[in-house]
C-alpha cells in the first residue's frame, strides 16, 4: 500500500530530516494541490475577511498546508516510539480538572479539534492514569482503515466507531470513563445543529453537548502544541453546562459555547486548524450547480 510505503520511508529517517522533509511536502501540496489550496483561501476569507488581506491569508494557507505535512510525518513514525520516548516528549497540562471531573462520577468528555496535531493523543495514553476511549469515522478503505487503528491503539486508546456509538457512548460515560471526542468539522444537515463560527453559519455535530446533558458528563477543552520537541496537552478548565430544560436550543447554545472557546484559541495560531474542508455551508447556488453537474453526468 502505497500509504504504508511512504510511513516506512519517514520511519527510516532520523526524525529532524523526516520533519523537514515532510515540510517541504507541505510546500509541493500548496503548490499543485490547486482544489484544496482554494478551500483553505476561501474558509480564510470567510473567516477572516478584509481584516485578512489576501497575502496573509496565502501565507496561512501555505504554511498550513507545512503543519498538516509535518503532523501527517509525526503520525507515521508513532510505531517508532517507545514509553521512554513518550515520557520524555509528551507532558500533559491541567490534569487537576479531570481528577475534580472524576468525582463527580459522571464520566468525562474531551471536547477535541483539528488544531495542531490531534494523533499525538493516541500516545498520550501511557501518561493516564485512566482508559481513555476515542470516537472516529471507520475509512471505507478497509486496509488503510486498518493500519490507521493499529497505529491509533497501539498505546492503549480505545476506539469506539462513530456509526451507533450512541449506546456505546452512554455506557462508557455512566461507568466515569473519558471520552474523546472531535466535533468541529461540517455535519451533514441530518445530523447537525447550526451554529455561529467565525460570523458564519456551520453545521455542526452536537454529540458532546447532547451526551453532556443526558449524563452529566463534564466537557473538557482539550488543545495540543509542538515546542522545541515536546508535544503539550493542555486540559482546560470544563464548560459551564446551560440547562434551561429546552433540549434543543439547550444542545445548540452548548455547542455555541464550545465552538466560541475553539475560534478564540484558532485565532491564536490560525495555520494551525484544518482550513482543507469545507466547514460552512455551500451557497444554494453552488449546490444547485453540483446537483445539476451529478444529474447530467449520470445520463
Amino acid at each position: 500500500m502505497f500509504v504504508r510505503a511512504v510511513a516506512g520511508f519517514f520511519q527510516i529517517l532520523p526524525e529532524g530530516m523526516a520533519r523537514r522533509v515532510g515540510a517541504g511536502m507541505g510546500y509541493v501540496a500548496y503548490a499543485v494541490d490547486l482544489k484544496h489550496r482554494k478551500i483553505a483561501l476561501d474558509n480564510l476569507k470567510l473567516a477572516f475577511g478584509d481584516a485578512c488581506p489576501d497575502a496573509k491569508r496565502r501565507a496561512i494557507a501555505r504554511q498550513n498546508f507545512v503543519n498538516l505535512a509535518t503532523n501527517f510525518v509525526a503520525f507515521c513514525r508513532i510505531p517508532l516510539l517507545t514509553e521512554n520516548a513518550i515520557s520524555r516528549k509528551i507532558r500533559i497540562h491541567g490534569k487537576g480538572y479531570v481528577e475534580e471531573a472524576r468525582k463527580e462520577g459522571k464520566g468525562i468528555i474531551f471536547f477535541l479539534s483539528h488544531l495542531g496535531n490531534w494523533e499525538i493523543l493516541a500516545t498520550a495514553q501511557l501518561v493516564w492514569e485512566y482508559p481513555l476511549y476515542a470516537v472516529g469515522k471507520p475509512i471505507r478503505n478497509p486496509y488503510l482503515d486498518r493500519w490507521i487503528r493499529g497505529i491509533r491503539e497501539r498505546f492503549g486508546l480505545k476506539l469506539v466507531s462513530s456509526k451507533g456509538a450512541a449506546k456505546t457512548l452512554l455506557r462508557l460515560l455512566r461507568e466515569n470513563q473519558m471520552v474523546a471526542i472531535l466535533a468541529d468539522q461540517r455535519a451533514r444537515r441530518r445530523e447537525a445543529v447550526t451554529i455561529d463560527f467565525f460570523g458564519q453559519p456551520a453545521p455542526t455535530l452536537p454529540t458532546p453537548a447532547f451526551f453532556a446533558l443526558r449524563t452529566g458528563a463534564a466537557v473538557i477543552p482539550l488543545t495540543y502544541t509542538w515546542e522545541e520537541g515536546v508535544y503539550h496537552i493542555t486540559l482546560h478548565p470544563p464548560f459551564d453546562i446551560v440547562r434551561t430544560g429546552d433540549l434543543r436550543q439547550d444542545i445548540v447554545e452548548n455547542t455555541q459555547r464550545f465552538h466560541r472557546f475553539l475560534e478564540d484559541e484558532i485565532r491564536k495560531d490560525p495555520a494551525k486548524w484544518f482550513w482543507v474542508h469545507r466547514r460552512w455551508k455551500r451557497k444554494e447556488g453552488r449546490k444547485r450547480r453540483h446537483r445539476k453537474a451529478m444529474s447530467e453526468g449520470n445520463r
